[in-house]
């Protein structure tokens, strides 16, 4: 198994940009000395709630930090960003990172992004699966003539390329069944999001390995997760321990428009989707846990985040210290 550690944000612009700078080597140079081997960065646009830094330059130099790391997007807004300008960039975090990158991709789901970049409701799937092809091409070392419907490039052999032969690995993101075979069919891995249940995980779990199957695709590869965990002394204590950190976090995703609806939730729903989506309990639960996704799923690669909205970065570093010196040891050979 490898560990990813997920440099999520919980800063918003009223505090300084510095201290988001000097939190997040804390974590990637604490992550790397305990034993992680990824690094994760998503990607938003226009946040008010939260402070999105870039993934690309955020990663680049987060990689100097952590030089041993891998350095994955996770996730990179492929329907809204131009796909030359990003092959470009992770050609560039890939020399950087001496081969090590990994280029996550995935639709979005927040309108108001999708309005500041021009990008109508019905193009969204199209869009991405062109800058897709496009991206791949352009990383090829081949000459590309690409006429697409929404981009075009003539005659191009881009002198910036990755390291990795084809470019860096592709992990695409997304939790309805498209995405899922989106993934299997053009991605090399579906990189998971926390919030199905479990019955729902595996469930498109084997969506993705069928649909690769009966593409004639090797189903051995990479299964990169996250799942949402919290050390606590009971499943009971982390319950409690999550309420207020869940709430705060998934209440801005679902202003941004993640669950369709800008609709609280209530304290029964929310302590559901709790038990439902959490890893809750002591060390020993959560690697047991954890190792029953490895050896039901194939979970290949976890990513942890233990940062969130309103806990004190002290909290987190307490719980990430925790996590590799008694949970991690217990899921390597």
């Amino acid at each position: 198994m490898h560990f990813g550690i997920l440099l999520t944000t919980v800063y918003d612009a009223s505090v300084d940009a510095r201290v988001q700078v000097r939190e997040h080597e804390e974590l990637v140079r604490t992550a790397e000395q305990l034993g992680f081997d990824l690094m994760v960065c998503g990607q938003h646009f226009l946040g008010s709630e939260l402070r999105y830094f870039q993934p690309v330059p955020w990663l680049t130099h987060m990689a100097q930090v952590a030089p041993t790391m891998q350095a994955a997007t996770g996730i990179v807004l492929l329907s809204m960003v131009n796909p030359v300008d990003i092959a470009e960039q992770m050609a560039t975090l890939d020399v950087l990172t001496d081969g090590r990158a990994i280029f996550g991709a995935g639709l979005g789901y927040s309108g108001h992004e999708f309005d500041a970049f021009g990008v109508a409701p019905g193009t969204r799937v199209a869009r991405f699966e062109e800058s897709l092809a496009l991206v791949k091409a352009l990383w090829s070392g081949e000459t590309v003539d690409f006429d697409g419907r929404f981009h075009s490039v003539h005659g191009a052999r881009p002198a910036v390329r990755p390291l990795q032969p084809g470019g860096p690995p592709v992990w695409i993101g997304g939790q309805a069944a498209g995405a899922v075979k989106r993934a299997a069919l053009q991605g090399d891995a579906w990189y998971s999001p926390p919030f199905p249940s479990h019955p729902e995980l595996a469930n498109l779990r084997r969506l993705f390995l069928d649909t690769r199957a009966e593409a004639g695709l090797p189903t051995d590869g990479d299964f990169p997760l996250r799942r949402e965990l919290l050390i606590a002394s009971s499943k009971a204590a982390g319950t409690e321990a999550a309420l207020e950190r869940f709430r705060a976090r998934y209440e801005t995703y679902r202003k941004w428009g993640l669950a369709g609806e800008n609709t609280p939730m209530d304290a029964g729903a929310l302590r559901a989707n709790i038990e439902e989506q959490f890893i809750l309990g002591s060390p020993a639960e959560c690697a047991e846990e954890l190792a029953r996704l490895r050896d039901e799923l194939g979970m290949t690669h976890f990513v942890y985040k233990p940062h969130w909205p309103g806990l004190p970065h002290r909290e987190a570093m307490a719980q990430l210290e925790e996590f590799g010196t008694k949970v991690l040891p217990e899921l390597q050979p």
